[in-house]
């Protein structure tokens, strides 16, 4: 299915909860039917973070929409149960489930702060080497020897961060830029590299003075609106590798 792929409206605004698009294909299966339009507002999964979900209104009818996700031509596919009829080149509304977004915002906004607080707590370049991300929390996976009782105080570190609310930043930087820019925060485009293909601009999620991450996720304004990060328990993974899972509070 080569279009010429979708753009991204989160990429540069993660807020926009209703947006207007142009159908560019529909296609049937399995019961199920997928949608690509000319622009839009859900985030596929990827990244570690869920899809978005939501509905798709068209004049006679609308795509109750389930799943999310991008094809090899960076087309995104939106997948659900249509009820009733959209055509191609009919002008629709998206409207997200923002409530469901906006909590995938906190719980991945809060991951970027974790790893860095796990770091200052060691006074160490710590590496995380996996993540994941629900509407109920996420996980990350460290490289590091994290002890049950040193949670609390990985957990104190990380909210002082939250109450200094702390402006989320968006930067577009090239690979060698964004490589050079990254290395203050001990971070590299290494991982990043090995699930996406690099562009001329690279997507840097910077939380000010504290940690930056190349990321295409969605991300809150300001750290304050993450809530209270609670981390809930640390299980060993293996091979050195420890796992902290977390949740955020109202």
């Amino acid at each position: 299915m080569r279009l010429l792929g979708t753009r991204k409206i989160f990429l540069d605004d993660s807020y926009v909860k209703e947006f207007f698009a142009k159908v560019l294909d529909i296609r049937q299966s399995n019961g199920k039917t997928t949608l690509i339009l000319d622009e839009t507002a859900f985030h596929p999964i990827g990244g570690g973070q869920p899809q978005d979900t939501g509905i798709i209104l068209g004049e006679k009818g609308k795509l109750l929409v389930e799943d999310v996700y991008e094809d090899e031509f960076g087309n995104v596919i939106h997948q659900g149960v249509l009820e009733g009829s959209i055509s191609i080149g009919e002008r629709v509304k998206g409207i997200i489930d923002w409530e469901r977004r906006h909590k995938l915002m906190r719980v991945h906004t809060a991951a970027h702060l974790l790893i860095q607080a796990v770091r200052a707590y060691f006074n160490s370049p710590i590496k995380c080497v996996s993540a994941g991300k629900s509407v109920k929390g996420g996980r990350l996976d460290f490289k590091a020897p994290i002890k049950r009782e040193m949670l609390p105080e990985i957990e104190n570190i990380a909210n002082k961060i939250v109450s200094e609310d702390r402006r989320i930043i968006i930067k577009y930087m090239s690979p060698e830029r964004a490589n050079e820019y990254l290395r203050q925060y001990n971070e590299s485009l290494e991982l990043y590299a090995r699930k996406h293909e690099l562009e001329e601009k690279i997507r840097i999620i910077e939380i000010e003075n504290w940690i930056a991450i190349p990321c295409g996720g969605t991300h809150v304004k300001r750290t304050g609106e993450i809530g209270r990060i609670r981390l809930l328990k640390r299980a060993s993974k293996g091979r050195g590798i420890v796992r902290i899972e977390y949740t955020v509070e109202p």
